[in-house]
């Protein structure tokens, strides 16, 4: 691996003295001494919540519904998962693992940090739209702090760290100048993935990803032009 992203690879994956096991909000996994009664129940509870959800979407089903196909009662269902928003979450845990790990492997190859930069961004659309129901989801309950937080995820950290590692290997390649302020444009040239507005965009507006992908990788040539009357 690239030790460009050996930093990166640690905020998803942990060292092995203090190895990380998070779902996608960032929640610790299930310990290893959990009872196999509850690992059942959690592992029923998903199965049921991934099929009705990708039947009907997530606001069509109601948590009742879920208990009663998965046949736990409610408050095992509570419990476990107390709204529809941490079952979104859970049911990201492993597409957001796989995500990292197919996009880090790409971005680590060849070509120079712009061109590697507008492919990340460009997987990263078409991540947001595989799972855009699920994303939409678990972000819809949360509310105040809750939905801040979400800045702040280790999911979130992990995008942020990717951008900013490759706009600061470009700027010491000479691709984009020294004096652009990196840590910003990482959280600008991120914004407009956020899964509000991507799902403005995508159901609303009506905007298709192929035209949210070309804009954002629009925006990173755009980073290196000269300034006016330069």
């Amino acid at each position: 691996m690239s030790r460009l992203f050996e930093g990166v690879r640690g905020i998803s994956e942990g060292s092995r003295e203090e190895r990380w096991e998070l779902d996608y909000a960032g929640r610790p996994a299930a310990p290893e001494g959990e009872r196999s009664d509850a690992v059942r129940n959690r592992r029923r509870i998903l199965r049921v919540a991934r099929r009705l959800f990708a039947e009907r979407g997530v606001t069509r089903v109601s948590m009742s519904e879920i208990a009663r196909v998965a046949g736990v009662g409610k408050g095992t269902l509570y419990r476990r998962f107390p709204n529809k928003g941490a079952l979104c979450h859970a049911l990201l845990d492993e597409p957001t693992r796989e995500f990292q790990r197919e996009a880090l492997a790409e971005v680590s190859g060849g070509g120079g940090p712009v061109e590697r930069l507008r492919r990340f961004l460009d997987r990263l659309v078409w991540f947001m739209e595989e799972h855009l129901d699920l994303f939409y989801g678990g972000h819809e309950a949360l509310s105040g702090p809750g939905r801040l937080e979400q800045m702040s995820s280790p999911a979130y950290e992990w995008r942020r760290a990717v951008v900013l590692a490759l706009l600061r290997a470009a700027q010491r390649e000479g691709e984009i100048p020294g004096d652009l302020d990196v840590e910003y444009l990482a959280i600008a040239l991120l914004a407009p993935l956020d899964v509000d507005l991507y799902y403005h965009q995508r159901r609303v507006r009506g905007i298709p990803p192929e035209r949210i992908s070309a804009g954002l990788r629009a925006l990173v040539p755009a980073l290196s032009a000269p300034p006016e009357g330069g």
